[in-house]
Order: C-alpha cells, then structure tokens, then sequence
C-alpha cells in the first residue's frame, strides 16, 4: 500500500512530532496606539474598523487587550441623540427637515402647516382640512393623501407642547 503513496505523502508522513507552524503576530500591536487614540476620541469600532481597514473584531481584541473599557453601543447611542437637535433615526415632523444636522422649516411644508393650524384654530373639522389639502393636491408626510388621523397627530404635537407658538412661527421644542 505505502507503494502507491506519492512522494508528497510520504514527506508529509514523515513529519516528526515536534514539527509546527510558527504563526508572527508582531503587526498585531501596531495598530493599538491608533486605535486606542480614536476610541478614546468617541469613535465607534465601526468608524475604526473603516478608516484603519481592519476588522471591527480586530478593534474591540486590541482594545481589550490594551485594557480599554468599552462603551456600552445601545447606551451610547441614547446619549449620542439625547438633548440635541441634530438628525435621529425617526424623520422630522411634518413641516420641518434636516438641513446641516439641524432641524429646520421645511420650504414647501412649512406654510401648508401653518395653514393647517390656522384653519384648526379658528375652528375648521379635521376632515375638512383633510379634504381642502386633498383638493390643493398636497401629499401627506406618508405620500399620500391627508386622512382626518394625519391632521388629528399634527395638532397632537401643539396640545402636547412638541410644537411651540413664538411670534406667529412654531418650532419643536
């Protein structure tokens, strides 16, 4: 049988015991300084794993073994958001869009919703603001066509205090 072995096989075989691979790690550290500095300047391990082109794993393992305690990811996106007026996950109100991360009037929006406001306050029903909306052709923040419900979550956000009145304008606060 060892006949027909082929000469790979046989030199394979033949290894002793002791044989091994001997695997150098010695680039494995030279990333940790950086890493470290930029984790240390907010950076999540996503943003280091893109701008150092190595793996996220590879970040959080350099980390650890430095002996960097690392943020909580769920927690640190509350706070990230939390107190600012920058962009969020959820889409603004109707009436307002992210201009520069901050949150302004809409240019084509706004109007239609200080019309919707003033028809509301001088007592107009919400289905009939729907229907003259509807009529002027102007779509919903969905697309669509304005339901009584759409303007019903618009005037929530005044009773709620989201939207405040300063100087005939309203802004969120």
């Amino acid at each position: 049988m060892l006949d027909m072995v082929t000469s790979a096989c046989k030199q394979a075989m033949s290894l002793k015991s002791h044989d091994f691979i001997h695997l150098d790690f010695s680039n494995y550290y030279t990333h940790t300084p950086e890493v470290i500095k930029l984790y240390e300047k907010g950076l999540s391990l996503r943003d280091i794993e893109t701008r150092m082109g190595i793996s996220k794993t590879r970040v959080r393992g350099l980390l650890l073994k430095a002996g960097v305690p690392l943020r909580d990811s769920l927690k640190e996106r509350g706070r990230a958001t939390q107190g600012t007026r920058s962009k969020k996950a959820a889409k603004p109100p109707y009436g307002f869009c992210f201009s520069e991360g901050q949150i302004v009037r809409h240019p084509k929006e706004y109007p239609h919703l200080l019309a919707i406001i003033g028809r509301w306050k001088s007592g107009q029903p919400l289905n009939s603001i729907a229907t003259w909306l509807n009529g002027k052709k102007v779509r919903s923040p969905m697309g669509k066509e304005w339901s009584w419900n759409s303007i019903a979550n618009i005037i929530q956000r005044i009773k709620t205090g989201q939207l405040i009145e300063k100087d005939g304008y309203y802004e969120l606060r």
